[in-house]
């Protein structure tokens, strides 16, 4: 029996599930597609055990050849951050993003499953999750299927197709519309920029047309799905025009904040919304491009099974199918298997990675060496360049002494001098921190309600966060510190309303000259 891969869509409102058999990266078989509601009653260990009942007649043979499965998770249980870090090694990354995190996170970092995307601009799309909701996924799901090599973002794996080959270019939008949420990727340059959600769906078109029809909802969801409705719509074209609002303000909003540098010249459109024409209509009204729907069956050689091409639904079904692609992508995506879950993955494919570990193992033991004495080179190199630095800026800031036995300890005995005397220093740019704290006193416009609770200079760079009472306030303290004679850039990180929803937090990344 061919090894199986199960793609999993665990979603705000249901479970879907697309088993296929690999043929190739980039074709394959679906040999089964089931879905099960989250209804009242039923929770995920509930839906995983139903699933695993419909599946059972396709996954019992393969048991001896085993499944490996890809479990995407909605993007409403994910926190997203961006974060500039000055280094892009992914070791060091991981291990500086834990402190980065810290303020940011509602938990505490070592309950969270941390994992990254690099953005075009050097920064970071970083997606937390938490641990326990890692562990619950992989106890249920790896009981009943099979071996869970990756977690994922659903957003994240419905784009990746489109990322690896190059398809995305400008600036578009991926909206998976379900039945009470919507997520929209943003993307910009082939890269995933952005994940966000809405409180928008098919149960709220559903709603409407219910109204508009005055039937029942089980009346309105069927004259939904057969396009009966006419055109006298009126409550139906108003709740998906309201969609179209708040995620052009949610655009706006990332376009002033430089997260997005233009509006989105392509939208996809995936989900049962996908199915709803005057959602698709007001999107092209209000938004002037092109929205098409999201075809994930036209990247690779797909084969659908004759007992589902009937009932097999490609809007419906984009994600799971996505997930089984995402077994084979030659592209970076999220995946929470980290840490302490890494070691459920030990065990698999053990009979395939045999077959070459001795060769292997030879060559990490000659990488090793190399590496051990490079690595002595290249410190000894680098100690004697520090020394002589450290010479350098003690012989510029400060008088030389008459000898000099220890340039390092001398320095830090001088800057240890100063701080006690002065306080502050110039963050490596020549501007004091006193002239750079003066400059922004005198730009900020005295009028404005703002504090500001944490300042950092260091590098070039000012680290500012605080609180303002509204939004625009953030926007014209931006707008008055880029001003200043010695700011290069001044961008808005993030914002956020503080626990009392009564004030907006900011976080502001200043460059200087």
């Amino acid at each position: 029996m061919p090894e199986m891969i199960l793609g999993l869509d665990i979603g705000t409102d249901a479970v879907k599930a697309v088993l296929a058999i690999p043929r190739s990266r980039s074709a394959m078989r679906v040999i089964a597609a089931e879905t099960v509601r989250l209804e009242e009653g039923v929770d995920l260990d509930a839906a995983l055990e139903k699933m695993a009942g419909k599946m059972a007649g396709m996954i019992m043979p393969a048991a001896s050849s085993g499944i490996r499965c890809v479990v995407s998770l909605p993007p409403s249980d994910i926190m997203f951050r961006q974060v500039h870090l000055p280094f892009h090694d992914d070791g060091k990354i991981k291990k500086t993003l834990p402190f980065e995190l810290e303020p940011l996170l509602p938990l505490p970092v070592e309950k969270v499953v941390v994992d990254y995307l690099p953005l075009p601009d050097e920064g970071l799309l970083v997606a937390t999750v938490e641990k326990e909701k890692i562990r619950k996924i992989l106890s249920a799901v790896e009981g009943r299927f099979g071996h869970v090599i990756a977690i994922d973002i659903s957003s994240s794996t419905l784009v990746l197709p489109f990322l690896e080959q190059k398809a995305l270019t400008g600036v578009g939008i991926v909206l998976d519309i379900g039945a009470s949420s919507t997520f929209a990727a943003f993307y910009e340059k082939n890269t995933l920029i952005q994940i966000r959600s809405f409180a928008f769906g098919g149960n709220t078109v559903t709603a409407a047309l219910a109204q508009d029809l005055s039937c029942s909802t089980a009346e309105a969801e069927s004259a939904k799905i057969d396009a009966s409705y006419g055109k006298n719509i009126t409550k139906s074209t108003a709740v998906c025009r309201q969609f179209c609002v708040s995620l052009k303000s949610t655009i706006e909003f990332m376009l002033l904040n430089e997260t997005l540098h233009s509006s989105p010249a392509q939208i996809m459109v995936t989900g049962s919304g996908a199915l709803f024409e005057p959602l698709m209509e007001e999107l092209e009204k209000n938004f002037r491009a092109p929205v098409t729907v999201l075809d994930i069956n036209g990247y690779g050689q797909l084969e659908i099974d004759k007992n589902l091409q009937d009932r097999y639904q490609p809007s419906i079904m984009n994600t799971a199918l996505s997930n089984v692609k995402r077994a084979f992508a030659s592209r970076k995506s999220f995946n929470f298997i980290q840490g302490e879950f890494t070691r459920k993955s030990v065990g698999f494919g053990l009979k395939k990675e045999l077959r070459w570990g001795a060769a292997v193992l030879g060559i990490l033991f000659f990488m090793v060496a190399v590496d051990l004495v490079l690595d002595y080179q290249a410190q000894a190199k680098q100690a004697d360049a520090l020394k002589s630095r450290i010479s350098q800026i003690f012989q510029k800031y400060y008088p030389p002494p008459a000898v000099m036995v220890d340039p390092v300890q001398q320095l830090n005995t001088k800057l240890a001098e100063d701080k006690k005397i002065y306080g502050t220093g110039d963050g490596n740019s020549g501007v004091g921190i006193l002239e750079v704290l003066k400059d922004m006193s005198s730009l900020i416009s005295p009028t404005l309600d703002i504090q500001i609770n944490h300042f950092h200079y260091e590098n070039n760079v000012v680290l500012v966060k605080g609180g303002a009472k509204k939004i625009d306030d953030v926007t014209s303290v931006k707008n008055d510190l880029s001003k200043s004679k010695y700011f290069k850039s001044v961008v808005i990180n993030s914002t956020s309303l503080d626990k009392e929803g009564a004030r907006v937090s900011f976080d502001l990344r200043i460059e200087l000259l």
